[in-house]
């Protein structure tokens, strides 16, 4: 559908081409920068629950010293 568009407007057929599939890695460019995004929030989310975890034990720690 592009082709005959980019045609109709006096590109090239090679220039349709390179049209189509600069689209192309454009949608696959966004759908990669949309999975970094996705990993990212994961591993912030990981990174807040180890920090909780690593709290806790610190108290768990200290209550057990200051009984010593």
């Amino acid at each position: 559908m592009s082709t005959r568009t980019a045609i109709g407007n006096g590109l090239s057929k090679q220039d349709a081409t390179f049209l189509v599939r600069i689209e192309r890695y454009l949608c696959d460019i966004k759908s990669i920068h949309q999975d970094i995004v996705r990993k990212r929030m994961e591993g912030r989310k990981t990174k807040a629950r180890i920090d909780r975890n690593l709290r806790e034990i610190q108290a768990a720690i200290d209550r057990v010293e200051a009984t010593l």
